[in-house]
């Protein structure tokens, strides 16, 4: 068995990597303090009581040497011969410190007289000392990228594999080929090779370029496109993605066709779904990449398709069923990702967290939201608000399954959440409810009915109607359509409106598009393909790279969550950085490597903010005492790093808090 495979090897490994980075931060402070000549009394690996310490010209101890030392120098032992620096071996083996004479974290006003002293030191060898951590720690995390990329790291590669709607990516028209619908915005498959003329590996470089950009200045992509001989030239301009916080263009790299997971108790793992298995077919002509399969499924327009997977070592075969979802038809009325002429498919349960109060109640994956607190076929808004507003009573909830009402509750929310992912179930044959100031909004149709027929043409579900309504567009003309269906109280009456479709939405519905789903159980993950340094210098200029753009991005994100863009529950905290390292590094030691890089060069960026009690913080006061001539007083200092610690507590319990409401799982 792989040990990288072992969770709790992979774990142990990533608290020991954690802990090897504090350790070399604290290396640089003690090598520089030595070389300038700044008096060090300890030098400890971990933290707590000693275990094991080395002391010159007294060798090993169990415990300290502290006691002894003290005691010889009263005796008039010369200091010559005994070490000045006590080498520890701590109980807990995280990180370390060094202890210097004249300088406490916590005690600014720890002082002394000797001129070894590091209050004795000058301004720039103590900054030298304050800085060398921080320097470590950029040159440890270049050091793991660059032979991470020896080996090779796989990413996304920069081939356009989604596009968001209406996003910046859609709106711009390829240099020399203005006003040409063909050239109008990214399609899929293209390759992006330079941006601003400057080379690009992975999909890492788009987002870094973008991220970076601003709403009136394009950033230009060179692409490559199948099926055209020469490179065209997109200039686009990034817009501020509400989501995430951040500027974006709204493309992503493709996915795989490999599977990674089967949901427990799924159709896949019925079928003898297995990871490592991957789509080969649909409907019986053969795919290699999902882009052709995203195409063979959507060609259907939501009739169900015959999907072939087979194991490349055993070549075991299975077939499943899948089929393509209607996308968004009308823009600029909801987030909604489902709505056709305003109606809305009503709110599934896509999942449920272990022990959430959701599955306490009785949830299962595959419910139907009938109604929440008294609203009737609610919106995923109106669910979403009713679930985080309710109060210590929890709320009553009845979903419908196979069929049937079932009541359920009262579901009380923790934090706000009960535990479940929520979607729009555009693959069932009900309305959930119908947006105001639309083509069908003018009739009362009640949540919960069921569609039955459209212009005299059975249907059965939204791709149904999608495709009727498509077919009937036509050239995108206006149309009167005629829906028929099925009310959801006794007796179960038919009812037929009647709604005029305009020329506009006639367009949009006859160009409507469709989203390929993936069978039922079956998980797969964004295609990766390996970044390798063709040699060592190759390989050092990659992680020279990896290294600006991490610290770049790390910037960013905290510029970002000043100005409120990016949401403060997005961050993580030891909890969370363990468990995304045990999970990444069970990839092999190359990517346990490179996420160690990530980390040092994390760390070097948190620790030289101006922060007191960080090394930052420090710096900043060295500053000020260059300026002035003299150092800040030792109540400012005081103050200041009391309030640091402060900040840094709070913020440290409250991603500790995030972390494990997301390893438990959350609405």
């Amino acid at each position: 068995m792989d040990l990288m495979n072992n969770p709790l090897f992979s774990m142990a490994l990533i608290v020991l990597g954690f802990g090897f980075l504090i350790f070399v931060h604290e290396l640089g402070h003690f090598v520089v303090a030595k070389m300038v000549g700044i008096k060090t009394t300890q030098f400890a690996i971990g933290f707590g009581h000693s275990l094991l310490t080395w002391r010159k010209g007294l060798g090993f101890r169990v415990g300290t040497t502290e006691p002894e030392y003290e005691k010889l120098l009263a005796e008039g032992a010369d200091p010559k011969t005994l070490g000045e620096t006590e080498y520890r071996l701590n109980y807990i083996p995280l990180g370390g410190y060094v202890k210097m004479l004249g300088q406490e974290d916590m005690d600014p006003s720890a002082r002394s007289d000797d001129p070894r002293a590091f209050n004795n030191k000058s301004v720039s060898a103590r900054f030298a000392v304050i800085s060398a951590g921080v320097i470590m720690n950029i040159i440890f995390g270049m050091i793991f990228f660059v032979i991470a990329f020896t080996s090779g790291v796989k990413f996304p590669p920069a081939i356009v594999g989604d596009i968001a709607p209406d996003a910046p990516a859609t709106k711009f028209y390829a240099v020399g080929h203005e006003n040409d619908p063909d050239y109008l915005g990214l399609k899929i498959d293209d390759r992006i090779t330079h941006i601003d003329g400057k080379p690009v590996d992975d999909m890492m470089d788009v987002k870094y370029a973008t991220i970076l950009g601003t709403e009136d200045t394009p950033i230009t992509l060179t692409v490559q496109r199948p099926g055209e001989s020469a490179d065209l030239t997109y200039p686009i301009k990034p817009k501020m993605n509400d989501l995430t916080g951040f500027f974006w263009i709204g493309i992503d790299s493709p996915l795989d066709l490999e599977v990674t997971g089967v949901t427990e108790g799924s159709e896949a793992e019925a079928a003898g779904l297995e990871k490592g298995m991957r789509i080969t077919a649909v409907n019986g002509q053969p795919v290699s990449t999902y882009s052709e399969y995203d195409r063979a499924v959507n060609a259907e327009r939501g009739r169900e398709v015959k999907v072939t997977l087979s194991d490349p070592a055993s070549g075991k075969t299975v077939e499943m069923k899948s089929s393509a979802i209607p996308l968004k038809l009308i823009s600029g009325q909801s987030d909604e990702t489902v709505n056709i002429l305003g109606l809305v498919p009503p709110v599934i349960i896509n999942g449920v967290a272990k022990k959430s109060p959701a599955m306490k109640a009785g949830m299962q994956a595959g419910d139907l939201i009938a109604a929440v607190d008294g609203k009737a076929w609610p919106s995923l808004d109106e669910f979403k608000d009713i679930v985080t507003n309710s109060t210590g009573d929890g709320v009553a909830i009845t979903v419908l399954r196979d069929g049937e009402e079932v009541r359920l509750g009262p579901v009380k929310p923790s934090s706000g959440r009960i535990g479940v992912v929520i979607g729009l179930a555009a693959e069932s044959d009900l309305i959930g409810h119908t947006f105001e100031a639309t083509p069908l909004s003018t009739h009362t149709i009640p949540g919960g009915s069921k569609f039955v027929a459209l212009n005299g043409e059975a249907i059965q579900s939204w791709a149904d109607l999608q495709r009727g309504l498509a077919d009937l567009a036509g050239g995108g003309k206006p149309f009167v359509a005629e829906l028929t269906y099925e009310l959801n109280i006794a007796d179960r009456p038919h009812e037929t409106v009647k709604t005029e479709v305009g020329a506009e939405q006639a367009d949009q519905l006859a160009q409507a598009g469709w989203l390929a789903a993936i069978p039922d159980g079956m998980e797969i993950d964004l295609l990766r393909v390996p970044v390798v340094g063709e040699g060592p210098f190759d390989a050092t200029a990659l992680g020279f790279k990896k290294t600006h753009q991490w610290i770049t991005n790390t910037y960013m994100t905290l510029l970002r969550l000043t100005q409120g863009t990016v949401p403060a529950d997005k961050l993580s905290g030891p909890v969370g950085i363990v468990h995304q390292g045990t999970i990444i590094a069970q990839g092999g030691w190359q990517y346990l490597l490179f996420f160690l890089g990530l980390i040092s060069i994390n760390l070097a960026v948190i620790n030289f903010l101006p922060i007191p009690i960080t090394d930052g913080g420090q710096a900043v006061f060295l500053i000020a005492e260059k300026i002035k001539g003299s150092p800040v007083s030792v109540r400012v200092q005081t103050a200041a790093t009391i309030a640091g610690l402060a900040v840094l507590g709070c913020v440290f319990l409250f991603v500790t808090y995030n972390d494990v409401l997301r390893l438990l799982g959350g609405s």
